[in-house]
């Protein structure tokens, strides 16, 4: 969707290459690209990194354990959109459990040993 609100038109993509496949489909229908058109102001996005860390932080301090796709909303508010957001009243909605232990563990273990040491 990024890419089709980029260009205007509904855009496809040739590969999916992203750890949140749930939020990367190869296509972007007409209807419901004119729905996200009508209904949406801005699109950030967020790396795997970026993602892996936000599903470290809900579990942490939320105890949620969300895949991917689900921290997402979380990763665009401690990462690209953390500065616009500062001071405001926030909602975030996220959803989006649909992940095995062993895939969720992986990805928490990936986001502590990638980040820098805390002093």
């Amino acid at each position: 969707m990024f890419r089709s609100f980029q260009s205007g038109k509904p855009q496809s993509l040739d590969v999916v290459r992203t750890i949140a496949d749930t939020l990367a489909p190869p296509l972007v229908l007409p209807y419901s690209f004119e729905i996200c058109r009508r209904a949406i102001d801005d699109i950030v996005l967020v790396s795997d990194d970026e993602m892996r860390e936000a599903m470290a932080a809900a579990y942490r301090n939320l105890k949620l354990a969300l895949e991917p796709g689900g921290a997402a909303a979380i990763a665009g508010m401690m990462g690209p959109l953390r500065e616009r957001l500062q001071g405001k009243r926030v909602c975030v909605i996220v959803c989006g459990s649909n992940i095995d232990f062993s895939g969720f563990l992986n990805h928490l273990q990936r986001s502590q040993t990638e980040r820098p040491a805390e002093e």
